[in-house]
């Protein structure tokens, strides 16, 4: 089901689109699920698919740079993309993330690892696509914990946006 406040996404009709597992979402996103990120990606409808990625520099997973501006990614000066800079939004952003489990880096800061969640990712969709059932109350926990999660890099997001935008200091 497409939610009409929201342009067309990509993962739309995906049962495992982040909005449709955690119906919460937007509560952990509050104020900032509209906030403007840039990034080197693809797109779909004009939305970003898949951000050009690099292997992690901890050597877990990959990394997806995201800038509070267009002329300032966060990504390496040496680390190439073809891919050109486009917008998207932080809700856009972390549904993104969620099925191609990088790490949202805005600014150069780490703020969200969906790879983290990649066994809840698993367990839920063998649960949905009813492959494996999850125990009474999994299910519920396990959205729960990642909803958490969500909640955190928000807060994370909001410590990264301040330090973009200081505030004016009195002469």
């Amino acid at each position: 089901m497409v939610d009409s406040r929201y342009p067309c996404f990509w993962s739309d009709d995906f049962d495992m689109d982040l909005p449709k597992v955690l119906p919460r979402l937007d509560e952990a996103l509050a104020d900032l699920a509209d906030t403007s990120l840039w990034t080197h990606g693809g797109e779909s409808h004009g939305r970003l698919n898949h951000p050009s990625v690099w292997g992690a520099r901890n050597g877990l997973g990959s990394e997806a740079f995201f800038g509070t501006t267009a002329e300032a990614t966060g990504k390496p000066d040496w680390y190439y993309t073809s891919q050109p800079v486009i917008e998207c939004t932080w809700r856009e952003a972390v549904r993104d993330a969620w099925p191609h489990t990088y790490t949202v880096l805005v600014d150069s800061t780490p703020v969200w690892s969906a790879g983290r969640w990649l066994r809840h990712f698993n367990w839920l969709m063998f649960d949905l696509r009813g492959w494996s059932r999850l125990p009474d109350g999994a299910a519920d926990r396990l959205r729960g914990e990642v909803l958490a999660s969500l909640h955190r890099a928000t807060a994370d997001l909001r410590q990264v946006l301040a330090l973009a935008d200081p505030p004016e200091v009195p002469a």
